[in-house]
Parts: structure tokens; sequence; C-alpha cells
């Protein structure tokens, strides 16, 4: 019996990572080269507010988007 049990949770675990691996593969999140992130970090520092990383990268591409819209 518990090795049946176990087999199942075993087979839960496999199935759950190919899940976890299948959502992170169509991800929105790039993966930033080096210089990529100074753009960023010097985009940053030349901001009147202190921003992290993910809200300047939403205000970049913000002000990308308007840009575009032109």
């Amino acid at each position: 019996m518990k090795e049946s049990t176990l087999a199942k949770i075993t087979a839960s675990v496999a199935a759950a990572k190919v899940m976890a691996q299948k959502a992170l593969a169509s991800s929105p999140n790039p993966e930033w080269t080096e210089s990529e992130m100074r753009s960023i970090d010097e985009w940053i520092a030349l901001q009147d507010v202190k921003l992290d990383r993910p809200e300047a990268i939403r205000r970049l591409v913000e002000l990308g988007l308007k840009a575009k819209a032109k």
C-alpha cells in the first residue's frame, strides 16, 4: 500500500514539474544581458525618484509604447 501511494506522489510531482516548466517557457520574462541591465541601471540613476528594476522596466516599456504610438 505504501508503495502505490509513493508512486502516486512521485507521479504527481513529476507532472507538476512538467507543468511548471511549460509555464515558465511561455513566461514573458526575458533574460537580460549585462549591457541591457547596465543601461537600465543607468536610466534608473537619472530618475528623480528611487525605482527598482521591475518598476523601471515597466516605465521604460510604457515610454516606448507611447513613443511608438505617435
